[in-house]
């Protein structure tokens, strides 16, 4: 027996459902990374192989699902999407050895691909142009409400199991209620391929290497940015300020606390302000914070969650209105090269860990954010 919602609130609801999902499995691991390491006994640097593995594997399933799109509906790739992950976190819950751990993570790098791509284009092509951007804040607001949730999960499942492979058993477990929610629920009227064409279909119309580049990582280097502090931030707790696993949890808790609270203002708030104008300030701002955490006291790094908390939404938004018919390319272009610079930012940061210490690797946020402000600001504004 099925049910059967609306095409749009479908679209939506899975969207929604299966980003709070993806937000508990992206930010359970930081918060554990330290006891990967002890666990498996390994350097930061090879510690890091595993969030590399990761982002490598995200720009292979951002551009196979393109290929997948193809032939199969954009719900068959969200149902496929969810698969993969439950499959790489009851792997990683289960690894005798780092080897297969790092098949999980790779499993679930085909999974963050597939969803990047998934759930930007279910609710672009669900809302209007009015609705859009605060559409993209609700949702991205929802991974940070499981990003806030992932940490506490992290802690508490391995304080009472006194294990920390609980907490991927348990996403595992909500990975695969999904699935078989979704096989039972669906969209009236049906998802059909055609919907959702590639953009190489739609628009054969060649595009500059160098617009690919500067435009793709205005959303890129942030997202590197993010990342690195979303998922070193327990590490640094604890090798500067002596924190145990709950304490150093709590801190991780508190940054996303803080972008939960500043997506969810953008989501119900409508503002006047320019996009690009929005993102500068988002930018420079976060700049700003992240120096002063690092130089003085480390509750600061929390509130870069705050400043950067509309910046993703909105380089979604802004990334559709100023590539117009190019959209689709530039946005599947910069999901792909938002992996390889986040490939590139875990190597880095583990070797200047085990280098310089972790001081100094945060370094390479502070560079991503000004690389994302040069590209912002100085992009091609001719695309062809």
């Amino acid at each position: 027996m099925t049910l059967k919602l609306k095409h749009t609130s479908w679209s939506l609801v899975f969207a929604f459902v299966s980003m709070f999902i993806l937000g508990l499995t992206d930010n359970i691991r930081g918060p554990l990374f330290p006891e990967v390491l002890h666990y498996f006994n390994l350097s930061s640097v090879r510690g890091s192989w595993s969030f590399a593995t990761t982002s490598t594997a995200s720009f292979l399933g951002a551009y196979l699902s393109v290929q997948f799109l193809r032939r199969y509906t954009l719900s068959s790739l969200l149902m496929t999407a969810v698969l993969f992950m439950g499959f790489g976190v009851l792997i990683m819950g289960k690894a005798p050895a780092f080897w297969i751990f790092i098949i999980g993570s790779f499993s679930i790098g085909i999974s963050i691909g597939f969803m990047g791509v998934a759930q930007n284009l279910l609710v672009t092509e669900s809302t209007t142009l009015e609705k859009k951007t605060r559409t993209l804040s609700a949702l991205h607001a929802t991974y940070g409400l499981a990003s806030l949730i992932a940490p506490l999960l992290a802690a508490t499942a391995t304080n009472i199991t006194g294990t920390w492979r609980t907490a991927f058993i348990i996403i595992g477990v909500l990975c695969f209620t999904y699935a078989i929610i979704q096989f039972l629920v669906k969209a009236d009227p049906p998802f059909e391929v055609h919907q959702v064409s590639t953009a190489g279909q739609e628009d054969p119309i060649p595009v500059s290497k160098k617009a690919y580049m500067f435009i793709g990582g205005v959303f890129a280097f942030y997202v590197v940015a993010e990342i690195m502090i979303g998922t070193r931030l327990a590490q640094y707790m604890r090798s500067y300020y002596s924190m145990d696993l709950t304490r150093s949890s709590q801190y991780v808790t508190y940054f996303f606390l803080f972008m939960l609270i500043g997506r969810l203002f953008f989501a119900f708030k409508k503002i006047s302000m320019s996009t690009k104008k929005q993102m500068n300030i988002s930018l420079i701002l976060s700049l700003i914070l992240l120096i002063l955490g690092l130089n003085s006291h480390p509750l600061i790094l929390t509130i870069v969650g705050l400043s950067m908390a509309p910046f993703y939404p909105l380089s979604v938004a802004y990334i559709s209105e100023a590539t117009g018919i190019h959209a689709r390319k530039f946005l599947t272009f910069a999901m792909g090269f938002q992996s390889l610079a986040v490939v590139s930012m875990h190597l880095g940061v583990g070797y200047l860990t085990d280098t310089l210490g972790l001081f100094y690797a945060f370094g390479v946020g502070i560079f991503a954010l000004l690389l994302s402000l040069v590209c912002l600001n100085f992009h091609p504004k001719k695309l062809v």
